[in-house]
């Protein structure tokens, strides 16, 4: 029996294709706390059609900036953050219900797998979409977001991984091709401007090294590779996206100079 109530947490914009399957993994919390970015589509009907929901709405800045805002009004000690473009196992529920079944949890928060789901397949390896994140926290931690443009996270001291097997979160974040370079761009300019705001200076070696060393990192190291082409491209974009990102520093760098 689950002695402590827990709060899904969501950040949502325009996900009406999406949704639903997020929901639907999330049925067995107590609530489902959804931040609404004032999308234009039919999320927040579909949203309001499930058990438990609170929505409630805040312009989107970044992710990091919805999830400081939004966590603090959460009814419950303990936050499940999951994003709509993901899904939770029945394994990562089991887990997460065990833990929340303890009387007293010794752990602040704990980390959860990710596993990305790329063009129909679950990869076997972790891309740069996937890995792990602090998804299961006390409510009390918002107040430890370190926010950036891209990727804010939260610190935690006292925590731990979830190892249950088959416990993990699938992650489709590309079902698009367009929907992706525009993504892809947007996220370029957003690490440019906070390396920009901590004037980074770029050089040869971050077009060329740097996406190469990337590559690398996860084709390689991190067996990309036996995910056949699918590993191949997503690796391929990793090794872009960090071209990109020095790319646009640089223009910005440049501009700077000339004023």
């Amino acid at each position: 029996m689950r002695l402590h109530k827990l709060s899904a947490f969501i950040p949502v914009q325009n996900n009406e294709d999406i949704i639903r399957d997020t929901l639907d993994s999330i049925t067995w919390v107590d609530e489902v706390f959804i931040v609404d970015a004032f999308s234009t589509d039919n999320t927040v009907e579909i949203c309001k059609s499930y058990p438990n929901v609170k929505l409630v709405q805040h312009e989107y800045i970044n992710s990091g900036e919805q999830r400081s805002w939004g966590m603090p009004q959460v009814a419950h000690d303990w936050v499940f953050v999951i994003d709509s473009d993901e899904i939770c196992t029945p394994e990562l529920r089991d887990a997460i219900e065990e833990i929340l079944s303890q009387d007293k949890i010794i752990y602040d928060g704990f980390l959860v797998k990710i596993k990305t789901k790329f063009m129909g397949k679950v990869l076997k390896h972790s891309t740069y979409l996937g890995g792990g994140g602090k998804r299961l926290v006390k409510k009390e931690l918002y107040k430890n977001f370190i926010i950036k443009k891209v990727h804010s996270k939260i610190k935690i001291d006292n925590k731990t991984w979830i190892k249950k097997k088959g416990a993990f979160l699938i992650h489709e974040p590309i079902r698009d091709f367009t929907y992706q370079w525009t993504k892809l761009i947007r996220y370029s300019e957003w690490y440019a401007e906070d390396m920009y705001d901590n004037k980074k200076e770029v050089g040869i070696v971050h077009f060329t090294l740097r996406p190469f060393f990337k590559f690398f990192q996860y084709y390689i190291i991190r067996g990309g590779f036996r995910d056949g082409i699918r590993g191949f491209l997503l690796c391929s974009i990793a090794g872009i996206s960090i071209f990109m990102k020095f790319y646009k520093l640089w223009m910005m760098n440049k501009k700077s100079e000339l004023k």
